[in-house]
């Protein structure tokens, strides 16, 4: 009768665990991010960062696409981690001279 009861409690357990993740998810959460973070990298002056893909995934924000320098590339992950709600910045940006 005892595995039962082991059985009953892990499983009660682990369905508070998983619910309280569930309930601690805004789903809306990763657009304000993303929206938040494509505004930011708009508004931006020193440098042209308008045409960056950004993704966000449950607080981590993917930025995509190719900048002129490495100052532009650090200045748009600086701006992504900028953002409340961001947990980490995946930087895949491309160094790309602008041609003549």
């Amino acid at each position: 009768m005892r595995a039962p009861r082991c059985g009953r409690a892990l499983l009660l357990i682990v369905l508070i665990a998983a619910g309280g993740a569930c309930a601690t998810l805004d789903p809306w959460e990763d657009a304000r991010i993303e929206s938040e973070v494509k505004a930011r990298l708009v508004a931006e002056k020193d440098a042209n960062l308008t045409r960056l893909g950004v993704l966000s995934s449950r607080g981590a924000v993917y930025l995509s696409g190719s900048v002129a320098s490495p100052d532009q590339k650090t200045r748009a992950e600086a701006i992504a981690k900028g953002v409340p709600g961001v947990r980490r910045v995946v930087n895949t940006l491309e160094l790309r001279p602008p041609s003549e």
